[in-house]
């Protein structure tokens, strides 16, 4: 069932609490729902205290004016028939007292389970987040010492093979390597989307370079440093798509100046090589792409993800 959208701010307290006082009325109680959703909870649990404080004060001030009728009584002041009435008007006004705080409590009390669950799960997906970062600085960390590991730097990257990762539900089971594996493809199109540069060595390097560079840290390691122009091309395709079907793409192959894909990619690996992080080599064997300087490309990564992807921005 859709829920009714409620006719307040999440900033207006004033008017949330006249409206949460109609809810609590028996003929009004189906606009919970909507109150306890996960984008007012909060309000609501803030507003249901107020009234509560209210309450307390209104329950104080009715005891206290019996207490001096009483004193009033003993002392003379007012006759046994005048206290009578009082405490008669004191005793309807505890009885619809009770009733109302008993709903009251009811309903304070499943907002502070509601919200209580939202300050779980935001919790947790904070703990999530922090994890996911340091998956992703052991994934960087292979990348730049592959071929050259010692048993400790294996043993460390096994455990993205074996430790769990919690998902959401609880109802898949994955490894630090899965999230990671997510999140990198996640980060291949928002770095080709971005039009925000870092400075790296006083230079701008643009997002679509950068995931140039992580292609190539994929492809090659210390042991292969070189990977074959031809397939690292084919690769690049296969990584954006969207360029294919881009505006800029069909300009490019009416003027038959070849894919667009390639243009876009030997024009990073100019970048890169004029900052000696590759070379371009050519022989009888055919073209490749030479990684000099693989720390460096690393560090160009890290540097360009750890601004445009910070702690707050990682997904799940």
């Amino acid at each position: 069932m859709m829920r009714k959208p409620l006719p307040y701010g999440r900033d207006d307290d004033t008017a949330a609490e006249t409206y949460v006082r109609e809810a609590l009325r028996r003929s009004q109680r189906g606009n919970w729902p909507a109150l306890l959703a996960d984008d007012r909870a909060v309000q609501t649990h803030r507003v249901l205290r107020r009234i509560e404080s209210g309450a307390i004060q209104t329950r104080v001030h009715h005891r206290e004016a019996i207490k001096q009728a009483e004193a009033d009584r003993d002392a003379g002041l007012i006759s046994a028939a005048q206290y009578a009435e009082k405490y008669q008007e004191y005793a309807q006004w505890r009885e619809r007292s009770v009733v109302f705080d008993a709903v009251l409590r009811q309903y304070l009390n499943m907002a502070v389970d509601q919200v209580r669950a939202i300050r779980s799960d935001a919790v947790a997906e904070s703990l999530r987040q922090v994890l996911l970062t340091l998956a992703v600085a052991v994934e960087e960390h292979r990348d730049a010492h592959s071929g050259e590991e010692s048993l400790a730097d294996t043993a460390l990257w096994a455990r993205l093979r074996l430790l769990p990762w919690p998902t959401a539900t609880g109802a898949e089971r994955r490894v630090l390597a899965d999230a990671v594996a997510t999140e990198r493809a996640r980060r291949g199109p928002a770095r080709r989307a971005s039009e925000d540069p870092i400075q790296f060595e006083g230079l701008p390097v643009f997002g679509e370079t950068v995931d140039v560079v992580d292609l190539l840290l994929d492809v090659t390691d210390h042991t292969r440093s070189a990977c074959d122009r031809t397939e690292l091309a084919e690769l690049w395709k296969q990584r954006t798509p969207d360029l294919l079907d881009s505006a800029a793409a069909q300009v490019t192959a009416a003027r038959q100046k070849g894919s667009y894909p390639s243009h876009r990619l030997r024009r990073a690996l100019l970048f890169l090589e004029g900052l000696d992080l590759i070379s371009r080599v050519s022989d009888e064997g055919g073209a490749e792409v030479v990684v000099t300087d693989r720390a460096r490309l690393v560090e160009l990564r890290r540097r360009w993800d750890e601004q445009q992807f910070g702690l707050d921005d990682l997904a799940p």
